[in-house]
């Protein structure tokens, strides 16, 4: 549908509701359809996100972060491996974006080129972009605002990066920022539709990542408030807030029903070796993670990371409009300022989670000086591209200042290496860290059938660069393969890799007679494959799969 020319736009009609259908004071309800945004800027984004997936793909970078390779994996076990199922969507890491991979990932070569989390990446950067546009829109009522803010979220290169992978940053761009608009409207119109869609939004941010759980908590308080403050009419706050909470909070409940009935074990996803916790409190024992209970270096460490990935120039001017459109006086100032703190949730919980040694981050800045997750900083770049096109809005003299801030922060980004493909190339994030591929080369020459046992926590960029199918993995996901296979390795797997620290090594270390069939056939770095000596390869090395034969075996 095309959009009318701002200029051209009339006064929204007032509509007020009597008092025979209220007891109480009257409630003043504008209502506006809804207008899409124009042709022009589908085409833009899907151009840029088009033109970014391509670069990314002819530069081998779509698979540069462990990471990407791991969701691909995770996504892949649904329907590859001993065990298909959702059950081997794991726990720790949050459904849905897995979920939404399942379907492209099925496909071998959509898998392992990772043009599936390009696809999905893609449709969830377009979306989002496409709703900045409309946000700005929404309290600006001006088209030229509307393409200013579109601007500066589309020419970011991190953003346009980070959407050619298997990442789970733009899935929630997109849940995250689609909210926020929803929510935004219903403060003007007070729909049950917007908050119905904005709370569905917020549904799927929560099952996204967990910063969406912080959108949840912010959402609550908006609407709680804004109920409270524009709704007269009886009841109405309450079934306003009744509503939202059924439906935005029903995705932590699933999780957790989830992890009761797979983990036996409702907080497994906080409690598990594998989670946050436990990973980030060795780092702790190090003494890397100096953001735990110090505030100015969380501080100092996530301010670094947003200047990394947006841009000291375009933050700058994105934190000072948001600023300005707090402070001077307007008469949508009040609806502006819930709907910047509802963009900012995300940004706090980043912070709050380095405070709390929840999160780990490294910037080149500060010691010890690495790179590691710095494409966190993303969250904070709808709040700027919404911020810089709304002040634009009420104030048109400012594009003067803030636009070529903005086009100051692309100009030096492009002239290096944005900082999301450089710790995806050499960063502690990279999936080349240990020399996988080289592992992963000699193990997929070598192959000759049998199962491998390996941890993929540890091991997931070997397992996806082995080219191998994921079925001939034994990992800890596969009961009760996985207590057969370390229980006596030479009758179920042909083939181990063992990383330090991993459950495989952890496991040769504690019962070392049980691996004595197996020779040490390659090492590269801190990576070892074994394989298993010829004289077990007759009858008794029956396959993990053929374990249901001969059940489970004795130590």
């Amino acid at each position: 549908m095309a959009l009318i020319p701002f200029t051209t736009v009339q006064r929204p009609k007032l509509l007020v509701a009597s008092s025979s259908d209220y007891p109480t004071r009257p409630v003043a309800i504008y209502r506006r359809k809804e207008v899409l945004p124009p042709l022009a800027a589908w085409v833009v984004a899907l151009v840029a996100a088009g033109a970014a997936t391509a670069w990314s793909a002819a530069t081998h970078s779509m698979l540069l972060y462990g990471d990407a390779r791991a969701h691909l994996d995770v996504a892949r076990h649904v329907t590859d491996g001993l065990k298909p199922g959702l059950a081997q969507l794991g726990s720790v890491w949050l459904p849905l974006p897995h979920i939404l991979l399942v379907p492209l990932v099925a496909i071998r070569p959509l898998w392992h080129s990772g043009a599936a989390g390009a696809i999905v990446g893609g449709a969830c950067f377009v979306y989002a972009s496409l709703r900045v546009f409309s946000l700005v829109e929404e309290l600006s009522g001006s088209r030229l605002a509307a393409w200013c803010g579109f601007a500066v979220f589309i020419v970011n290169l991190n953003v346009l990066y980070l959407q050619s992978t298997a990442l789970t940053e733009p899935v929630l761009l997109a849940f995250f920022v689609g909210a926020v608009f929803h929510l935004a409207r219903w403060m003007r119109t007070l729909g049950v539709r917007d908050l119905l869609w904005g709370a569905t939004l917020v549904f799927c941010a929560t099952l996204t990542r967990y910063e969406g759980w912080a959108l949840l908590v912010a959402a609550l308080v908006v609407v709680g408030v804004w109920a409270k403050l524009s709704d007269r009419r009886e009841k109405s706050p309450q079934a306003n807030v009744v509503l939202f909470v059924m439906v935005a909070s029903y995705g932590i409940l699933l999780w957790l029903l989830y992890n009761l009935i797979i983990f036996r074990n409702p907080l497994y996803f906080l409690q598990s070796s594998y989670s946050a916790q436990v990973i980030n409190g060795s780092q702790a024992q190090f003494g890397l993670l100096g953001t735990k209970g110090n505030i100015g270096q969380s501080f100092l460490t996530y301010g670094w990371d947003m200047i990394d990935v947006i841009g000291a120039p375009a933050l700058v001017a994105g934190l000072v409009s948001a600023v300005m459109l707090l402070f001077i006086r307007h008469r949508d100032r009040r609806r502006t300022g819930f709907t910047l703190a509802l963009l900012a949730a995300p940004v706090l919980f980043e912070f709050v989670s380095l405070y709390a040694g929840q999160t780990t981050v490294r910037v080149p800045q500060l010691f010890p000086h690495g790179m590691w997750n710095d494409r966190y900083g993303i969250m904070v770049l709808p709040l700027c591209a919404v911020a810089i096109g709304v002040l634009i809005g009420r104030w048109r003299w400012t594009a003067a200042l803030v636009l070529p801030a903005t086009a100051a922060a692309v100009i030096i980004m492009a002239l290096g290496t944005p900082i999301t493909i450089a710790d995806g190339r050499t960063g502690t994030s990279s999936a080349a860290g240990g020399h996988p591929e080289t592992a992963a080369a000699y193990l997929s020459h070598h192959y000759r059938g049998g199962e491998v046992l390996a941890d993929d926590s540890a091991a997931s960029s070997l397992m996806f660069a082995s080219n191998l199918d994921l079925r001939q993995f034994v990992t800890i996901g596969f009961e009760p393969y996985w207590t057969w296979a370390t229980t006596s390795p030479a009758r179920n797997v042909a083939w181990v890799v063992s990383y330090p620290g991993d459950a495989v090594t952890a496991d040769m270390t504690a019962h070392p007679v049980r691996f004595r069939d197996f020779r040490l056939a390659f090492t590269e770095g801190h990576i070892h494959i074994y394989q298993r000596l010829p004289a077990h390869s007759g009858n008794r090395a029956t396959t993990v799969a053929a374990g249901a034969v001969h059940g489970s075996p004795t130590a």
